[in-house]
């Protein structure tokens, strides 16, 4: 939490301790695969099986909206003065309960993309076990805090995937105030 920022609720336990050991071990794990294939060619890299301008477009979508939730998630938690906490459930708050952990998510993916290698994929699926068991517990510390608010927040707005429904709009690159919400 930023010194301007009061708390509402409590992340999990070892929650910095997991991310940092994860991303390390993605990275390790993309870095040696991708080397190996380029270098001895032993490896589960897939790039083989399909042409690089066909890779771009999933890691470039990846890493772009992985980037943009991570950048406003954190500017609606740390950027703002507030005297009182309360349920942040405006801009990417309003597409998905977690997207500080699913900006991460994304950015990795966009890493498996550019290369396939599939011993980052199952990385990858461990961090994103391990992202929901987080988020797990830090919702049943918000429904202990927040009550009925946050069971609501949680009927409205989906875990890890954003909704796309007819007549809404999921501004992604737009001014956040741009939608009117329905």
């Amino acid at each position: 939490m930023s010194r301007n920022k009061v708390a509402l609720g409590s992340e999990h336990p070892h929650c910095d301790s997991i991310q940092l050991a994860m991303l390390i071990l993605f990275f390790a794990a993309w870095g040696i695969d991708t080397l190996s294939y380029f270098v001895v060619r032993i490896s589960t890299v897939l790039v083989g099986l399909t042409s690089f301008p066909l890779l771009l477009f999933p890691v470039i979508l990846a890493w772009g909206f992985g980037g943009y939730l991570g950048l406003k998630s954190h500017e609606a938690v740390f950027g703002e003065t507030v005297g009182q906490s309360r349920l942040i459930d405006s801009g990417v708050y309003s597409w998905v309960r977690h997207p500080m952990y699913l900006g991460t998510l994304m950015f990795c993916l966009g890493f498996f993309f550019s290369s396939l290698s599939l011993l980052s994929l199952g990385v990858w699926i461990g961090f994103f076990i391990l992202y929901d068991k987080m988020a797990t517990y830090e919702e049943k510390e918000l429904i202990r805090i927040l009550g009925e608010q946050y069971i609501a927040y949680q009927k409205r707005v989906p875990k890890w995937v954003p909704r796309i429904r007819h007549g809404s709009c999921l501004e992604i690159y737009w001014a956040e105030n741009q939608c009117q919400k329905t």
